[in-house]
């Protein structure tokens, strides 16, 4: 085929107008990816506390021991309750005295509490939800199936002194916390009675012991670091 000056003109505007279409597509994903962070309320960061205190309450009355942890526990000791870009509380529970107990009973017993629970066995995570239903005080249109709780079970394992993360995709591993799956910290640090931390206006959750300790296990590339916003917020 034979090059002429106008089938470069057309090469190169096809070039040119493909390159602009690109463009123009990682335009719009970003576009609609950054609402979810920049458009968020004020309002949303109570609806976050108020599930908070509804599963504290819940966890409290099944005498579940627990603490906040993770990313909420980043936000307790930076900036005292949910930063602007969280839809998610996550608390830690430790030992499987949730899971013991009669399915069927523990799901009718959230229920009560307004919140529907689901249990994520390959990772060993609860995540619960608020009902549709459910009145956000002095915030009367506001709904709340978009907030949620991570609630993370950790197991004991007595001979080293050692919690480490439940799940089916750890089962086979070894006891010894060499593998970084097991996300282990030192039982100590789990050890009640435990101290509450500031997460919210006037809410107080449990917190594991010596503060910033715990991260150093859950984050052990990058726990001296201050925790930066989100790139899409």
């Amino acid at each position: 085929m034979r090059i002429t000056p106008r089938r470069l003109v057309y090469s190169g505007l096809f070039a040119l107008g493909m390159l602009c279409l690109i463009k123009y597509i990682n335009y719009r994903r970003g576009e609609s990816a950054q609402p979810e962070c920049l458009n968020r309320r004020p309002d949303d960061q109570l609806r976050v506390i108020f599930l908070a205190e509804r599963v504290h309450r819940a966890l409290e009355i099944l005498q579940v021991q627990h603490f906040i942890c993770y990313e909420s526990l980043w936000a307790s000791l930076y900036n005292e309750g949910p930063r602007m870009w969280e839809n998610v509380v996550e608390m830690c529970l430790i030992d499987d005295t949730l899971a013991q107990q009669d399915e069927a009973f523990i799901a009718r017993f959230f229920r009560t509490q307004d919140l529907i629970l689901d249990y994520d066995m390959l990772e060993g995570v609860y995540v619960v939800k608020l009902m549709d239903k459910v009145n956000f005080p002095g915030l009367p249109n506001a709904v709340g199936p978009d907030v949620s709780a991570r609630l993370i079970l950790f197991l004991q394992r007595s001979e080293f002194m050692m919690m480490r993360k439940a799940g089916l995709k750890r089962a086979l591993l070894p006891d010894d916390c060499e593998n970084p799956l097991l996300e282990c910290f030192p039982s100590q640090l789990a050890l009640p009675p435990l101290s509450r931390i500031k997460y919210g206006p006037n809410q107080y959750f449990p917190a594991p012991r010596e503060g910033i300790e715990i991260q150093k296990y859950h984050y052990p590339d990058d726990w001296w670091l201050q925790r930066k916003i989100p790139s899409l917020c």
